[in-house]
């Protein structure tokens, strides 16, 4: 009786020990394990990557998989393409922010003209004459009609209405 009572125990000790192992090896994956030569010809060994390119890389088992250097390269370029868009991004909407500043101002500046054109009925204008001096002139009928019209396509392309 005795016997049956240690077989029993050493099968149960043996199947513990055999499912302990099985789940080790589940769970178990390849790590990197990097090794190089310094200047001072000393051998490393380390599971951090080291600074320099020169160096093996070996595996051994544990609970995580290291990245191999393809993957890390991977990664490295689409953080590097990421950093690209997000400043593409940054980029395009500074210069949204110029644009809507300039259009606030192209509209202002059209609305002053229109306000000008129709309030007053004699408008000069300054310009360089043929013998280089400058004189001062009032528009003719047709050029405030042209200038109020320009005034009013401005107004229409700058202004949200």
């Amino acid at each position: 009786m005795s016997i049956k009572k240690l077989s029993f125990t050493a099968a149960l000790l043996t199947g513990a020990l055999l499912t302990s192992s099985i789940v080790n090896c589940v769970n178990a994956k390849e790590i990197a394990i990097y090794r190089w030569v310094d200047k001072n010809n000393v051998v490393h060994f380390s599971q951090n990557l080291p600074k320099s390119d020169d160096y093996k890389e070996f595996s051994t088992i544990s609970s995580y998989k290291a990245l191999s250097k393809a993957e890390r390269k991977m990664i490295a370029d689409q953080d590097s393409a990421d950093k690209k868009v997000e400043d593409q991004e940054k980029q395009m909407d500074d210069t949204t922010a110029k644009n809507k500043a300039t259009y606030e101002k192209n509209c202002k500046a059209a609305r002053l003209n229109i306000k000008m054109l129709n309030s007053l009925d004699e408008i000069h204008v300054n310009e360089e004459k043929d013998d280089g001096t400058i004189g001062s002139r009032p528009l003719t009928p047709a050029e405030k009609a042209d200038k109020l019209a320009l005034s009013k396509k401005h107004e229409g392309l700058y202004c949200n209405k």
